[in-house]
């Protein structure tokens, strides 16, 4: 079976990998229509009700009992890993739920808590679609909807993971959690609200530290590796409006909005030179990504405009200060101002992510079981993978001190038009999952 035994299962109740890709296939009906429900409950940043609601039946229907885990931006605000909210609270809540075996008295327990979020990025104008984003078509073997690879999918893949163990006669016989979170698009508050609960229990000793975390985000037969940190940074550039025929008399802050990115690039461009990157992303072709994300400014055509608003993405390296990363370039943007002179003003403020980038332990024992199922669900080991994007995966390595990763099912369009998540790879990631919890976690036969 595999080199990583199970703590307390015997080999008459193991599965071998067929068995198990037999019994998630047997579900695939269920994978879809689930999967199919859930991204059809449309669930932007900051109204994701719909889908929490739904998230909860669904649980419920797997034998979960569900707590609610509110997000009080206020009880988070001093935290270091606290992001600037970019909405209101309005009552919103993660969803945590544990299933939980039979240890006996002197038995080693292992554990596992998979996180995702239910949140999903804007769709766009809804007629670059080929079809609605949140009416979900099944084609090709993909699944397409905005959400269903980032990352729907993913959170559905360990719900099938647990019920294609319980079709074949078993379950877990160790401690495995369900934390679905808010946010993770915008600031990541969902998860450090969840994190922050989770620290009391285990402090508390109502919960055992978990040995890893899986986070099923849209990999495709990757590992993360690494992760970058990521900050949400608006400008608002203050202009002198004057009349179109007068155009001297004025200082226009849109094409001063040009000049800043453009010396933005110049900074991202130092920031990716070989010299100054980061070990895991040396043979990246560029991990470092500044986005002029939005952009608005002006008033009326023939006048030159009072004000221009840029709101910019920066990405750094694991190891980098998110706060001295933000003094550089905010001094970078005023530079250019100066340089620009002519009266101009920028102001700087922050809304959303204040991520710092983070590497991740793949050698921990529990993981090196992930890396172990991949491959024989597989028969091929999994990539090892410095991702250019932040996930929810910095709360619980830098706060709960737990191996993490990301691993989760192929996805293409992601924050595009047409967003899709191929059926073939939730299959695999679903019997991963599956034969990973048999063997990390061990399994008991389901009482009857």
């Amino acid at each position: 079976m595999t080199s990583i035994s199970s703590p307390s299962a015997s080999s008459s109740t193991l599965f071998t990998p067929g068995e198990i890709i037999g019994s998630v296939r047997a579900i695939e009906p269920y994978m879809i229509e689930t999967l199919s429900n859930l991204v059809a409950a449309a669930s932007p940043s900051g109204d994701e009700f719909p889908a929490v609601s739904l998230m909860e039946e669904i649980m419920g229907e797997a034998g979960l009992v569900v707590e609610h885990v509110p997000l009080q931006s206020d009880k988070l605000s001093a935290l270091p890993l606290y992001s600037p909210k970019c909405h209101e609270d309005k009552g919103r809540n993660n969803l945590l739920a544990f299933h939980q075996g039979t240890i006996k008295q002197g038995e080693p327990q292992r554990s596992v808590l998979f996180n995702g979020h239910l949140d999903v990025v804007p769709t766009g104008p809804e007629e670059m679609w080929t079809n609605p984003p949140f009416s979900p078509v099944l084609k090709d073997g993909w699944l397409h909807g905005r959400g269903s690879g980032d990352m729907k999918a993913g959170i559905i893949c360990t719900l099938v993971a647990l019920k294609a163990l319980r079709k074949l006669g078993v379950q877990p016989k160790g401690q495995v959690g369900f934390n679905w979170v808010l946010e993770e698009e915008c600031t990541g508050n969902g998860a450090l609200a969840s994190v922050v609960e989770l620290q009391k229990a285990i402090g508390s000793e109502r919960l055992k530290k978990f040995d890893a975390v899986i986070i099923p985000e849209p990999l495709g037969d990757g590992m993360v590796c690494a992760q970058v940190g990521v900050f949400w940074m608006q400008v608002h550039i203050a202009g002198k409006p004057a009349h179109a025929a007068m155009m001297e008399q004025g200082m226009n802050p849109i094409d001063a909005a040009y000049a800043v990115m453009a010396d933005l690039r110049e900074l991202e461009a130092e920031w990716n030179l070989p010299q100054h990157r980061h070990p895991a992303y040396q043979k990246h072709a560029h991990p470092i990504n500044f986005n002029l994300g939005r952009i608005e400014g002006g008033e009326w055509m023939s006048s030159v405009p009072c004000t221009c608003k840029l709101g910019v993405r920066i990405g750094v390296f694991p190891g980098v200060d998110i706060a001295e990363a933000k003094a550089i370039v905010a001094a970078r943007v005023q530079a250019t101002i100066a340089r620009i002179k002519g009266g101009l003003k920028a102001d700087i403020s922050y809304e959303g992510f204040h991520a710092p980038g983070v590497e991740f332990d793949l050698a921990a024992p529990a993981l090196q079981a992930l890396g172990v199922a991949h491959a024989q669900i597989n028969g091929y080991a999994a990539a090892s993978i410095a991702t250019t994007a932040t996930t929810d995966a910095r709360h619980f390595q830098m706060m709960l001190d737990v191996p993490v990763t990301c691993y989760g099912p192929q996805a293409r369009n992601i924050h595009g038009i047409d967003e899709a998540v191929s059926i073939e790879s939730m299959q695999r990631v679903s019997a991963t999952l599956a034969l990973f919890l048999q063997n990390w976690c061990g399994v008991e036969p389901i009482l009857r």
